[in-house]
């Protein structure tokens, strides 16, 4: 039944949008990758200058018009390249190759190039709904309008669960075994059930997954039944924790998860309805600002 369980993430969808960026997604993707044996699809999307088009002033000249599509061409083409050495330079540090020939059943960890052209919101969301997931650079405030968009159509558009990678901070691998220990935080809604089934593959194979309730009306929910779908599931030890309502909730969830040393976060994205996200803020966007660990979201 768990073999069964994992085999439901077989190919990744990692977006690579400039070498900073990138670097943390291909980061997050390469463990993600070599933990569930599966094929990473490492896509950069470069800028389509006809895509401006319809911001041009309508007073500009043709020639005006052909010189600052020239002058985007190129930047485009730049970023592209760089982005394009540091994916090079990834995988040697890595010892990883490139595997640009047909796709084949993933019976173990490979990762390959792909290069798109157009707006990179809409390409990830027409891409995204071909693989089983989407790892993409949480928002920045050196990336932070693009990095939000792009992510915002990952989860709403694509169909699929998105993995938010927190900023790159090595080249290399950790030595250690990643999402031994994953806080799942449950509230009951229909998102948070979304989360936990597609990140079954994780929290069957995890050491530990710790349950985070917050104390809230709005959200407030039993977990013995939950507890008892991970167990049937194979999930090794469930352990389950009711925090305080005091503060921000997003604060307090990743306090808990540092608490326990955990190394991967899952929860519904976007649970509060739009009222309650203008009034008491929006939990998935304090965890995207502020998160130091990769977060599973499902909307």
């Amino acid at each position: 039944m768990t073999g069964a369980v994992c085999d439901s993430i077989r190919n990744i969808l990692a977006v690579v949008s400039d070498p900073v960026s990138g670097r943390a997604a291909l980061e997050t993707a390469l463990k993600v990758g070599r933990h569930l044996n599966c094929h990473v699809d490492a896509l950069h999307v470069r800028s389509d200058p006809a895509a401006a088009l319809p911001l041009v002033g309508e007073a500009m000249s043709g020639a005006m018009v052909d010189e600052m599509m020239g002058v985007a061409d190129k930047e485009a083409g730049r970023r592209a390249n760089k982005t394009h050495v540091m994916y090079e330079d990834f995988l040697a540090a890595n010892g990883i190759s490139d595997n640009a020939g047909p796709a084949a059943p993933a019976t173990s960890f490979s990762i390959s190039w792909i290069e798109a052209s157009g707006v990179e919101e809409q390409v990830v969301a027409l891409r995204g709904c071909r693989a089983d997931a989407i790892v993409v650079a949480r928002p920045t405030l050196e990336h932070e309008t693009a990095a939000l968009m792009t992510l915002n159509a990952a989860l709403m558009q694509s169909g699929r669960a998105v993995i938010a990678a927190p900023p790159s901070t090595s080249t290399t691998a950790p030595q250690s075994p990643p999402f031994a220990k994953i806080s799942l935080f449950w509230n009951g809604s229909t998102e948070a059930t979304r989360a936990v089934q597609a990140a079954m593959p994780f929290l069957v194979r995890a050491e530990q997954v710790t349950v985070l309730r917050v104390e809230e009306e709005e959200w407030y929910a039993e977990t013995d039944d939950l507890e008892a779908h991970l167990t049937y599931h194979g999930v090794k030890t469930v352990v389950s924790k009711v925090l305080p309502r005091e503060g921000r909730t997003g604060r307090s969830l990743l306090l808990a998860a540092g608490e326990f040393d955990a190394d991967m976060m899952v929860m519904g994205a976007y649970t509060r309805s739009k009222l309650r996200q203008l009034i008491l803020g929006s939990v998935t966007g304090y965890v995207m600002e502020h998160a130091v660990l990769p977060v599973f979201l499902c909307h």
